[in-house]
This record gives C-alpha cells, sequence and structure tokens, in this order.
C-alpha cells in the first residue's frame, strides 16, 4: 500500500508584485506571439488575473519548498472582474488561454492578497 500525503504551501513569498491595467498585461502577454497563434496561458481567481515567475531551484530553495514555503521572483496581475476562458489578441488574431484556478485555495489567497497590497 502506498501513503499519500496532502500537505498545502504555509507561506508564499512574492518577491515583486506588479499591478497592471488589464490591457497592459494583455499585451505583455502577447509579446512573440505569432499571427494566428495562442500565448502562454494566465491565470485567473477573484477577479484577478496573474502570472507568476518561480525562483530557481537552488539548493535553499529546494530545501525551504521542502519545509512548505515557496518563492516566487515575480507576479504580474490586473483586474479582471468576470472570468473569460480566452482573451483574444486583435491585432494579431491570437489568443490567450485563461485559465481559472479558483479551485486552489493558495491561489486564492495570493489574489486576495494583491489586491489588499494594491488597496495600500
Amino acid at each position: 500500500m502506498v501513503k499519500v500525503t496532502f500537505r498545502p504551501w504555509e507561506e508564499i513569498v512574492i518577491h515583486e508584485a506588479i499591478k497592471y491595467s488589464l490591457s497592459d498585461l494583455i499585451k505583455l502577454a502577447s509579446f512573440g506571439v505569432q499571427p494566428g497563434g495562442l500565448a502562454a496561458p494566465l491565470n485567473w481567481a477573484e477577479g484577478v488575473v496573474f502570472h507568476f515567475i518561480s525562483m530557481p531551484p537552488t539548493d535553499d530553495v529546494v530545501k525551504e519548498s521542502l519545509q512548505g514555503k515557496i518563492h516566487w521572483l515575480s507576479v504580474a496581475w490586473a483586474l479582471m472582474p468576470e472570468y473569460k476562458d480566452v482573451v483574444p489578441i486583435g491585432d494579431i488574431n491570437a489568443k490567450i488561454p485563461i485559465i481559472n484556478v479558483s479551485a486552489t485555495v493558495s491561489l486564492c489567497e495570493v489574489t486576495r492578497a494583491l489586491k489588499e497590497q494594491a488597496k495600500e
């Protein structure tokens, strides 16, 4: 019998959060996309669309990850009140898929923290 253990993250450390307008985040996500192509997906939860970059897996980062603490180098985000599964990039006839991650508790907590931090 194999033991299965679920161990949610205890902490997500965001080293840089960059808030964009929705149109600017879409432009940023569309750089390098070929006409008619598909961009890398963005995440969406609780009225926020975002993309994060994880820290490279150095020995220290891996050690902390195993202890329940992960580090993100940066999060680029924008308010997007209503979920859409795809955002068209009209001028090049391409698309950006949007993934609804609302069922992931930790990512919902991140979006709440981003909105709260933006108020300060």
